[in-house]
């Protein structure tokens, strides 16, 4: 039995009715109020006003995306095809319904939807099952959402799908469950429905006392109440009661409602002829409609794919615009922090430069230091070995004497830390410059090798020379430099080595095509500690093994032996062991000599014999020194003039003619340089030997500017004055 559908129609035939003569559905008003007329059309079978009605409410639906009164829209269209039996289009009509009600989650039009398609599988399909599954999604929506009416509708056409299947016992269940409802709201289709489907329950369980109590309780409703638009369901009545008397063998009463079934059967066709003509005739314009329908439909679509791709348009926009702006962002970051890093360079540029400013004043003020300190310790320490040496020459009773010799050996060590020191601090200070030139290598470490010789007999050590075949007889190297390299390597080794052996071999070998000159130091003396083998080359450290004070030193020998390798771009290392010996290995780059002349460095060698009866002036300040000076030239049996500053020094050489001149720099009134320019500007040509207690390097370039020949590094021996009288004289 058909329930639900009619109800949902009288449900809006109770809201107010305008008629209008609108074209165009403008808002939500005006689609609420057409909606209200396409209902009450088809509820007066006016299905052309209906159709075109509810084509309103869906455009206006589809263009402003309202999806609620599109589904609503689509429900009515449904229903106008369903009156005109065109099934397949009513399916399809109650199916975007549905669509577009779970869109806008209209839970209510959801709710007449599935009971409307329900209806559609159930009655007019003939498929009861696809009908029980749409009630069921009806009863799901009306249980959580509809109100007792439509909770009760639904459950008596699940109950009547359950009956069509024969499963009585399911769909008594669901009968039961209307009972509360129907005591309270007296509503005669359900009422009627209701115990219609209970006697068919009773009939089918051949419990006909009861059956036919339901059928006479339906019978006396539908005298009661003569409802027109219930008569096609009265017709299912009559059918369903004559068929229990026909069954239970009441031919009768079975006679009886067929005649009554028939009766009415025949007033409704003459009803449904009358309409026929009216759907007859709108036929054509629900083709119009339809073609109308579909076009709006196709409209929207177009419109859609026109919004769609007008959104992905703008969505692509949007993100290279995202793009562009994150990379314009990124660049201004990057351009502020190129500033600010900028900045920071520059700032730290001025820092640098003011630094470096600094830095090099700090090393000019450290240079002048170490000049002054040197030249106010030596000229002392020139008078103190000067003095010694002029009391041993008249005293030689004083050389056996300890504490004469206690003083000269103090005096001499002094002298050898205060050139210790200041050829470090010069080292570090890039002063040193390495002058290459040929040196016969043979010969000069003979001569080291006897210079050293006093040193080894006061151990009691023998000094070997082991020189491989391979090493050519001439290299080329600064061979002040590489003499000093081996003179600190085997003095350390003389020193701590007593009664033993001590060798120095040279080699030429191959180190990734490179060719390297090869020196070894080796000893079999005292050794030094493992620990202290990474620490020796560093400035001021000591070997601390409890030696006795014999073995003491300033510590920094071997750190000016690592610094002049580093100069020769070189390597050095060494091996040893305690109380077994100890191995120093130092490998400098090969230079092959040229044809450059060989530098005679022992021109006392080449001098016929030592020149005496010289006239030589004295320049100097200092008393003591003074003193020493003349003492020395003495002995050589040299006569001399003593000047204390320069103005006196300009002043002799006017009036006296002398062999030699020997000039202190630093001196009051007018010091070396400017008395030496003086004298050339006089056009005296009388070699000039500058005496001074600072480096020899710090003053070389002005010595040839103020026309100085020669420079004596104070405290000299009177050997070193000899060489220079033979040299310029």
């Amino acid at each position: 039995m058909k329930v639900k559908l009619y109800y949902i129609l009288f449900f809006f035939l109770l809201t107010p009715k305008l008629f209008f003569a609108q074209v165009v559905v403008n808002n939500k008003v005006e689609a609420k109020k057409t909606l209200e007329k396409a209902i009450d059309d088809l509820n007066k079978l006016n299905c052309k006003s209906s159709l075109e009605n509810a084509q309103k409410v869906l455009q206006y639906g589809l263009k402003n995306d309202d999806y609620s009164f599109t589904a609503k829209a689509y429900n009515v269209i449904g229903l106008n095809y369903e009156e005109f039996s065109d099934l397949k289009k009513t399916l399809y009509y109650y199916n975007e319904g549905i669509r577009f009600a779970l869109k806008a989650n209209d839970i209510q039009q959801l709710e007449y939807l599935y009971n409307n398609t329900g209806n559609l599988y159930f009655f007019r399909l003939n498929n009861p099952k696809k009908g029980l599954e749409y009630y069921f999604k009806c009863y799901r929506f009306s249980i959580e959402f509809g109100d007792k009416l439509d909770i009760a509708f639904t459950e008596l056409n699940i109950a009547d799908a359950y009956f069509k299947l024969e499963n009585f016992e399911m769909g008594k269940k669901y009968l039961d469950k209307i009972v509360p409802v129907l005591k309270t709201e007296k509503d005669f289709e359900m009422y009627v429905t209701y115990y219609t489907l209970l006697g068919n329950y009773h009939s089918n369980r051949n419990e006909n006392v009861e059956a036919e109590n339901c059928f006479d309780l339906v019978l006396e409703k539908l005298k009661e109440n003569n409802v027109a638009f219930f008569k096609p369901n009265e017709l299912e009545i009559y059918d369903e009661i004559y068929k229990f008397y026909k069954k239970n063998n009441n031919v009768k009463k079975a006679l009886f409602f067929l005649e009554k079934h028939d009766k009415l059967q025949d007033e409704l066709y003459l009803k449904e002829r009358s309409q026929d003509i009216k759907f007859a005739g709108a036929s054509i314009d629900m083709l119009e409609m339809n073609n109308k329908i579909q076009k709006s439909e196709s409209e929207k679509k177009v419109q859609d794919q026109k919004i769609l791709a007008s959104s992905k348009l703008v969505k692509m926009s949007l993100f290279f615009a995202g793009i562009l702006l994150f990379f314009l962002i990124y660049m201004f970051k990057n351009y502020l922090d190129y500033r600010k890093l900028n900045k920071k360079l520059f700032d730290s540029n001025e820092q640098l430069k003011i630094a470096n400013i600094k830095s090099e004043e700090a090393s000019l003020l450290k240079s002048q230091f170490l000049s002054n300190v040197s030249h106010e310790l030596r000229t002392p320490l020139y008078g103190v070995i000067g003095m010694a040496d002029i009391i041993e020459s008249e005293h030689t009773e004083l050389k056996k004497n300890k504490y004469f010799n206690a003083l000269k050996f103090s005096s001499n060590y002094l002298l050898s830390l205060i050139n210790d020191v200041l050829n470090v601090y010069k080292i570090e200070d890039t002063k040193f410059e390495l002058i290459y030139e040929n040196v016969e290598i043979r010969k000069e470490i003979s001569v080291i090798r006897e210079s050293l010789e006093i040193i080894a007999k006061s151990n009691k050590n023998k000094l070997n020379i082991e020189i491989s075949d391979v090493v050519p007889q001439v290299i080329k190297t600064d061979l002040t430099r590489f003499s000093q390299i081996l003179i600190n390597l085997i003095s350390n080794s003389l020193k701590f080595t007593k009664g033993g052996i001590v060798s120095i071999k040279l080699n030429l070998l191959e180190e990734d095509a490179v060719q390297k000159i090869q020196i070894q130091i080796e000893d079999n003396g005292i050794g030094i500690p493992e620990e202290y083998l990474d620490k020796i080359f560093e400035k001021f450290v000591q070997v601390d093994v409890n030696l006795n004070e014999q073995y003491k030193g300033t510590g920094l020998g071997l750190s000016i032996v690592k610094r002049l390798v580093d100069l020769f771009k070189g390597e050095i290392s060494v091996k040893s062991e305690m109380n077994k010996g100890t191995v120093f290995t130092v490998k400098i780059p090969y230079i092959e000599a040229d044809n450059e002349p060989i530098f005679k460095h022992n021109p006392m060698l080449a001098s016929k014999g030592n020149k005496t009866h010289l006239k030589i002036l004295v320049v100097e300040d200092n008393k003591i020194n003074q003193m020493v000076t003349k003492k020395l030239l003495d002995k050589s049996d040299h006569t001399c003039k003593i000047a204390e500053n320069g103005l006196e020094a300009i002043a002799l050489v006017e009036k006296h003619q002398f062999d030699l001149i020997l000039m202190d720099i630093h001196m009051p009134i007018l010091n070396g340089f400017e008395a030496s320019q003086k004298i050339r500007e006089l056009g005296i040509l009388t070699p000039i030997i500058a005496l001074t207690a600072s480096d020899k390097n710090e003053i070389i370039n002005e010595m040839a500017i103020n026309g100085i020949n020669d420079v004596l590094v104070k405290p000299f021996e009177i050997k070193d004055l000899q060489v220079i009288i033979e040299k310029h004289v």
